[in-house]
């Protein structure tokens, strides 16, 4: 009968995975809505310049009859101070946002899908990332815990044979994380990079009391 812990395993939180999905909903949302612009919504617009733009130019421009412009703005539902627009640039620009944006969508959903299964490990003397690379515990020699308070970061520096290497242990994004962290601190001897703590002062019966009347 052993006495050695238990493997710790963590896997993907919930926030993770939900945090990962809008972001990629939002990209492919992003995506759509320009390709629509570019496809539906500014050749509208155009058709509809093309009809305002030749009658601003003679009314306005040409003729300096601001109030016969005005007049037919009015009843058409034309804008009263239009502005010059190159439609072919405009055209172009959303059409390269909604391919960037695109990629970029299915980029981060490509990687949400291979992530999403994966897990940190834990057993008595080592740890093994997400990636599958096995830490031994006795092989680090730096940890900086200085993010792990606000955002549950800790990073740590291992040896591979003559190299150092650099790895992450991530709270919230795998569930049980710190779980694995306290482990690695219980038999950690190196550098520790932390922030710096003041306790709190001693309350003292004088310091306590208050300052005596006039």
């Amino acid at each position: 009968m052993t006495n050695e812990p238990e493997e710790i395993i963590c896997r993907t939180t919930p926030w993770y995975k939900k945090r990962r999905l809008l972001m990629v909903a939002m990209l492919l949302g992003f995506s759509a809505y320009f390709f629509y612009d570019w496809k539906i919504g500014y050749p509208k617009q155009q058709q509809e310049y093309n009809a305002y733009w030749p009658v601003y130019q003679e009314l306005s421009v040409k003729n300096k009859d601001d109030k016969g412009w005005l007049a037919k703005a009015k009843d058409n539902g034309w804008p009263e101070s239009p502005k010059e627009k190159d439609w072919n640039y405009k055209l172009k620009e959303q059409f390269i946002w909604g391919v960037g944006t695109g990629l970029a969508g299915l980029g981060m959903l490509i990687a949400f899908l291979r992530n999403k299964d994966r897990v940190l490990l834990a057993n008595a003397t080592s740890l093994t990332t997400p990636d599958g690379v096995t830490i031994p515990f006795a092989s680090v020699s730096k940890i900086d815990k200085r993010k792990w308070d606000n955002k549950a970061l800790a990073y740590l520096w291992w040896k591979d044979g003559e190299v150092t290497k650099k790895a992450v242990i991530d709270d919230l994004v795998f569930d049980g994380a710190g779980k694995v962290l306290d482990r690695l601190m219980s038999q950690f001897h190196g550098e520790l990079i932390d922030l710096e703590r003041t306790p709190a002062a001693e309350t003292t019966p004088e310091s306590a009391s208050p300052p005596p009347t006039a």
